[in-house]
């Protein structure tokens, strides 16, 4: 039986204790980006909010600018026909198109 605790030993003064990545992992930036390929005259899907029936999403627009759209919007000279968690259908004409995330 131990009478006193273990006296612990002084760490080296020269230690070098600065943080490594592990090469396994990568380094983070190169891990979460990911390449994409979009048509820049078209709509970009940025995201959807709100639950089924009341729906909206996020569009970066040709110009460049951000707009919140929900159904029966007008977007141009297109109309946005429906919205679900991952795509917008808009219609122009009789014609439909779709906007999905890009990379989906």
């Amino acid at each position: 039986m131990l009478k006193t605790s273990l006296r612990p030993q002084m760490r080296p003064a020269k230690l070098d204790t600065s943080p490594r990545p592990d090469p396994a992992v990568g380094d983070a930036a190169t891990t979460a980006t990911v390449e994409m390929q979009y048509d820049p005259t078209a709509p970009l899907l940025l995201g959807t909010y709100g639950a089924d029936r009341d729906r909206g999403a996020i569009l970066r627009l040709p110009d460049g600018a951000i707009s919140k759209v929900t159904v029966g919007d007008d977007l141009g000279d297109e109309k946005v026909l429906a919205i679900s968690e991952t795509f917008v259908t808009v219609a122009r004409k009789g014609a439909t198109r779709r906007f999905t995330f890009p990379g989906a």
